[in-house]
């Protein structure tokens, strides 16, 4: 469930650039907005992602993409 969880979330990320720019800025307020419910684990995992989407300084986009990957998650539709 975990991997399902933070992949979607992911996926959302790479569908929609304005929950993306949300999730760096207030991360629970975007996923409340969006009806996720997350542990503290999952929300745990998912700061690890932020912080490196943030260092990454390169295509956040395909570096979202290759984060899905990892999580069992087809990043777009028809893939």
């Amino acid at each position: 469930m975990r991997n399902e969880m933070i992949g979607a979330v992911v996926r959302r990320a790479i569908e929609h650039p304005e929950f993306r720019r949300r999730l760096i800025d207030s991360p629970q307020e975007a996923l409340q907005s969006h009806g996720f419910a997350l542990e503290d684990n999952e929300m745990a995992e998912l700061e690890k992602i932020r912080t490196s989407l943030g260092d990454s300084g390169g295509d956040v986009e395909q570096r979202l993409v290759s984060i899905a990957e990892q999580y069992g998650v087809r990043p777009r539709p028809g893939e």
